[in-house]
């Protein structure tokens, strides 16, 4: 909890059309602060992620990025809060968990939480948010977004009030950044033009030209000025977008809308659900009533699965809308409770199918992520049932910490060695093993752990081939799967150096070489 004696700015108030507070004041006093700390931030950008999705840099610029920006909170006088411990703890694990896998999904999904978590600890941090529910946060994020697009001229105009500022108070003083600034940006299109022009007159210049770009790789200089300039602009045009301070702090109560219309279609929907519910208790839970003509219980246990987890997703939504939308209402909150209810035996009934769906047919990162989904969705829908009786309970801080956490467990967890381990022993789909990621190596690749492995010489020797291109060992087809995971595992280990450094990549380049 942040001190009691943290005073927060009032609300922006409209200046010559712009939004102008205490921050953005602040921020134009101290251009050259912010605008030298943008560049180099946005060449520590570069450095750290250009080329590198996966690298040992990813923790450090995470831990840059923050450092960054409370920094610049302190310039402009934003008071820390204590409780941001948690958002920071959360995206420096999702930080270091990018160094330690190379599973596609887990690392697109931990940038998407970073993105997340460092959304909310930014609007966290500047605005006074004890109040604010899902609704509130969902709208201040996309407030946010609309803003940084309408900032990102900010550092020109920042630049210019900064000058004039400066000219008026020294007015003896000539600067001469400005006319530099503006002599650079109208020698960049005249020194392309001429180059063209000098090129196309003398051929020992263009050899002399062609030979010094090969030498320095100038389109990868190019590139990478190219991603400096973005993310110049863009780290800019958040801070300023922050400091606009545009989003009511206070959350508004509305009338809501008449509890009897969400009672008539929530009353018909929880009738449904409880006969549904009823069947899958007797039908699927007990298992002591006849299935239609011509349908095995395996069969009816391994369908449906996906259906039932959109329909967990749904009522999890609705009920949310409903609480928020409708004016408080004791038969709705009661019949908001049943639907509750029902939607936990929804999913156990997808989960035990799921499982089932596993033992027949092996298991994939989609039947994995789909069990996970279903246990967070359980943990939320706890959380939404004491929200029903209790409107106190803090159940945006849960669902963040529920999702966060249980998301921490999975990034960490190797999903892909978990699903080899799992499909070896219990014989597999080969072709799914093959396409793994690196994750997978110590499973694949270890014949403590692969049965049908006898070491990794030996499956190199049966899958070689002679000089007219035929196998030299008819059972090459047993080892044929792994011989393609292992070319892969050898192509994505190559050439790995200390920027882009890969903790995963590392253990399974021990078994490549």
């Amino acid at each position: 909890m942040e001190p009691t004696t943290t005073v927060y700015l009032q609300p922006a108030e409209r200046i010559t059309g712009d939004l102008e507070t205490e921050y953005t004041r602040s921020m134009r006093r101290q251009f050259p602060s912010f605008g030298i700390g943008c560049l180099i931030y946005s060449a520590f950008y570069a450095f750290c992620l250009y080329k590198n999705t996966s690298g040992i840099t990813y923790p450090f610029f995470v831990v840059g990025t923050l450092c960054c920006f409370f920094f610049s909170m302190k310039k402009l006088g934003v008071p820390f809060k204590k409780d941001s411990v948690f958002y920071i703890a959360g995206i420096v694990l999702l930080g270091i968990s990018n160094c330690l896998t190379a599973s596609l999904p887990i690392l697109f999904m931990n940038k998407c939480g970073i993105l997340l978590l460092s959304l909310i600890l930014m609007l966290h941090t500047i605005y006074n948010d004890r109040a604010w529910n899902f609704p509130r946060y969902f709208t201040a994020v996309f407030q946010t977004i609309g803003s940084f697009f309408c900032c990102l001229i900010s550092p020109f105009s920042d630049m210019v009030s900064y000058f004039d500022a400066e000219k008026k108070e020294k007015p003896g003083k000539k600067s001469y950044f400005l006319p530099a600034l503006i002599g650079i940006v109208i020698a960049i299109p005249l020194l392309f033009c001429m180059t063209l022009l000098l090129v196309g007159a003398d051929a020992v210049f263009e050899n002399m030209l062609f030979r010094l770009i090969k030498t320095l790789n100038i389109l990868e200089v190019i590139k990478i000025l190219v991603v400096i300039t973005v993310v110049f602009f863009s780290s800019y045009a958040l801070l300023s977008a922050l400091c606009r301070k545009d989003i009511k702090e206070k959350t508004e109560e509305k009338a809501g809308f008449d509890p009897v219309i969400a009672i008539v279609f929530t009353s018909l929907l929880s009738i449904l659900y409880l006969v549904f519910s009823i069947v899958q208790i007797l039908y699927l839970f007990i298992g002591n009533m006849k299935l239609p003509e011509n349908y095995t219980y395996a069969r009816y246990a391994r369908e449906g699965f996906f259906q039932l987890l959109a329909v967990c997703v749904i009522n999890l939504l609705l009920v949310l809308i409903c609480l928020y939308l409708f004016r408080e209402s004791k038969p709705l909150r009661v019949i908001l409770a049943v639907i509750c209810g029902c939607t936990f035996i929804m999913i156990f009934s997808s989960a035990l199918r799921m499982i089932m769906y596993i033992d027949t047919y092996a298991l994939t990162f989609l039947r994995l992520f789909v069990l996970w989904a279903l246990a967070v969705i359980f943990l939320l829908m706890a959380g939404v049932t004491v929200f029903i009786f209790y409107s106190r309970f803090p159940l945006f801080l849960y669902g963040l910490a529920v999702v966060g956490i249980c998301y921490t467990f999975l990034s960490f967890s190797k999903p892909d060695y978990l699903i080899a381990g799992y499909n070896l022993a219990n014989g597999a789909d080969y072709d799914y093993l093959s396409s793994l990621s690196a994750d997978a190596a110590p499973a694949i690749l270890d014949p403590s752990v692969n049965p049908y492995l006898i070491s990794v010489e030996d499956m190199l020797e049966k899958t070689s081939v002679d000089e007219n291109g035929y196998y030299t060992y008819p059972d090459y087809l047993d080892y044929y799967w792994m011989k393609s995971y292992y070319c892969k595992m050898e192509d994505c280990t190559k050439g790995m150096g200390i920027r882009d450094f890969n903790f995963s990549l590392y253990r399974a380049g021990k078994y490549v070489k």
